[in-house]
């Protein structure tokens, strides 16, 4: 019998690809060819303020961002200022536009941040595009939305267009309101301008009135001049409140005319800011031709079984032909009237979006309202996520920086949370604002602390933990009852450790009191949570600050909260409490002395109790993985308090104290990250 089953999972016969594989432009790459990418490439760091490459100098390499922020902006010339054309973030690369044109670069790249990049070679970019097709692929996909204004006459300098493409199961009036309700949400949002192509003949019937006019034929790719700008804009309905309309006309041009369409496209880019084509379920040139221009795809499974047949084969064909990655294909499922399908898929199925369609309960109507929104800050990269670390008591740091964020009203649209952080997190989303938080936090005092979270009821059979949870759990469900992650407010991801395999798991649906029973199961004190035929601990093992979890997911804007004491407030810990013990015990007479130094003895002693080295031993290794991801992060807040414990529950004041100054010393960061 193996009684202390802990292994890795390992990849045999090629190396593991760990760095790539959650970027998006690897995501569906073979481990052959992860290991080949990294052989050809090397790992480059650059400081804040650092120029990549200038405008007007020639290609030299290929670069994928591992981690921090890189600006794309033009020098000023004459009377022109400087001028920032887009970001780029974590997964994302830039420099290939010249690569693969021969082009000089046409404009300058700087770090915003601390970053890390992986580069390529100009020689090892190419050899790559041979030995890897669906690389290539990608990368073409890449090129067709990066276009330059040089090819409609204008300057060169590249303007970045948001492209999705959109299949529906059916043609219904739901996924038309969908469809619409979406850009509208988009168009609040960003305030720019937005513009629905209509490929297929059967949307227009669903679309409200304002979307069709008498005697309007469409455009039509056979007779019209896709270059002539009176012929495409007299094709438009145009909205100045909601979104543009364009229909084609129906006839066998709209299947085969894929050249005037790539240059009505490229026309259409240099007028609108985002572009929304609604594409047949049946394959063209012109649809393939549409997907390569296209960043990501939307697909409307009206219902349950629409998912394993229809959106399966799209997803399948998508990734396979097309190279887009599981984060750039969105599936969209309304609620059925009998309850909650909550398809499982498999697991190379990206993200399915779950709500309720309108008008019925208000309840159904926010959750509705929330997922529109949602969908409408991810594609326009507006998502602000929130990370929120592990740290047993030093985790009531996280009140304070809540606290902050409510009263400066910086918006929160996902949060990560690990081990306390994941609680913190969750009383957030559920409702909770940070004075009930804190009001929670409060309730626990040293007489108390023990009994309600522990207890001796509580204790289990210490070869599996000192403490069973139970009492935990009926703590938490005090204050969540039934919840399920579908009721929160804001999204959470929440992260545990998988005690079998040391793998990082993310808990995003189902039971939220028990998803919070995993991720705080401190290795030795509680016992174990199970989990589909596993077992999980603490997530602040392997994943202490989780801002990995939002950045694959594609948010672009990081807060991470880090308050696991580190070095330097370990050593002033010691320090402060060095001197109040010198300065009180200067004081005291001869038998008070006495007494001072046998109790300073006794707590020594005390000090190296097996909860503390269980407990210093987690942070003191957790503290540098978390400042290395913190490091991803945009905004980095490390809000530990040096004077402070973990086992201080009953001691709200001064970590929440800690969390407010920190995250005010940083407001300015914070705000200028949001206007980006």
């Amino acid at each position: 019998m193996n009684f202390f089953p802990f292994r890795k999972k390992t990849n045999s016969g090629t190396k593991s690809g760990h760095l790539l594989g959650p970027m998006p432009l690897f995501s569906s790459l073979t481990p052959e060819e992860l290991s080949l990418i990294e052989q050809k490439s090397r790992i480059v760091g650059f400081k804040r303020g650092d120029i990549v490459y200038q405008e007007g100098t020639p290609a030299e390499a290929f670069y994928i961002i591992i981690s921090g922020r890189f600006r794309l902006f033009t020098r000023a010339r004459g009377a022109e200022p400087e001028a920032t054309l887009l970001y780029f973030y974590r997964g994302e690369h830039f420099g290939e536009t010249s690569l693969l044109t021969g082009n000089v670069h046409s404009a300058s790249v700087e770090a915003k941040t601390d970053a890390v990049a992986l580069t390529i070679s100009a020689e090892n970019f190419h050899k790559l595009l041979q030995e890897i097709p669906s690389l290539a692929i990608h990368l073409s996909r890449s090129l067709g939305r990066h276009l330059t204004r040089e090819e409609l006459g204008y300057s060169s300098h590249r303007r970045e267009v948001r492209i999705a493409a959109f299949y529906s199961a059916a043609n219904t009036e739901g996924m038309a309101r969908f469809l619409c309700d979406f850009l509208n949400v988009l168009k609040a949002e960003t305030r720019q301008k937005i513009l629905l192509m209509d490929l297929s003949d059967e949307l227009g019937a669903h679309l409200p009135n304002d979307f069709r006019r008498e005697g309007e034929s469409g455009f039509d790719l056979k007779e019209m001049d896709p270059s002539q700008e009176g012929a495409i804009q007299k094709a438009i309905l145009a909205s100045e409140t909601s979104f543009d309309y364009l229909r084609f006309t129906n006839n066998d041009a709209r299947d085969t005319e894929e050249k005037k369409f790539a240059t009505l496209l490229t026309h259409l880019t240099y007028h609108y800011d985002y572009l929304l084509i609604y594409l047949p379920e049946r394959s063209t040139p012109v649809t393939v031709k549409a997907l390569n221009y296209s960043d990501r795809v939307y697909l409307w499974a009206e219902k349950r079984t629409d998912v394993f047949t229809f959106a399966d084969k799209k997803v399948t064909e998508l990734c396979d032909d097309f190279g887009f990655g599981k984060n750039e294909i969105k599936i969209i499922l309304p609620l059925q009237e009998d309850g909650d399908p909550a398809p499982d898929g498999k697991e190379a199925m990206p993200e399915i979006r779950l709500f309720t369609m309108p008008p019925s309960l208000q309840s159904h109507r926010y959750r509705y309202e929330k997922t529109i929104t949602f969908l409408a800050r991810e594609w326009s990269e507006r998502l602000v996520g929130l990370v929120l670390g592990s740290g047993a008591a030093y985790g009531l740091s996280h009140i304070g920086v809540l606290r902050v964020l409510e009263e400066e009203k910086i918006p929160v649209d996902i949060i990560a949370g690990s081990s306390v952080g994941a609680l913190v997190g969750a009383l957030w989303a559920a409702g909770y604002d940070s004075h009930e938080i804190e009001k929670i936090a409060k309730s626990l005092d040293k007489k108390n602390v023990f009994f309600k979270l522990l207890g001796f009821r509580d204790i289990s059979a210490f070869y599996r933990g000192f403490f069973k949870g139970n009492q935990i759990l009926r703590f938490l469900s005090e204050h969540f009852r039934d919840t399920t992650f579908k009721d929160l407010k804001i999204p959470v991801k929440m992260v545990a450790t998988d005690l079998l395999t040391s793998e990082e798991v993310v808990l995003d649906s189902g039971s939220v009191v028990n998803a919070l029973r995993a991720s705080i199961s401190i290795p030795g004190f509680l016992r174990p949570a199970q989990h589909k035929g596993s077992y999980l601990i603490d997530g602040g093992i392997v994943g202490p600050l989780p801002v990995r979890v939002l950045a694959d997911m594609g948010v672009r804007r990081i807060i991470a909260v880090n308050v696991l004491p580190g070095p330097k407030e370990l050593i002033e810990r010691n320090e402060i409490r060095r001197k109040a013990f010198h300065q009180s015990f200067q004081r005291q007479g001869h038998w008070k002395k006495v007494i001072a130094k046998t109790l300073d003895r006794l707590q020594r002693r005390y000090t190296s109790n097996i909860f503390n080295v269980v407990m210093n031993s987690i942070m003191f290794g957790s503290f540098e993985v978390a400042r290395m991801e913190g490091s991803g992060a945009d905004v980095y807040i490390h809000a530990a308090v040096p004077d402070a414990h973990w086992i201080e529950f009953y001691s709200a004041d001064k970590f929440i104290q800690e969390g407010m100054k920190k995250t005010r010393e940083q407001l300015a960061e914070i705000r200028q990250l949001l206007v980006e």
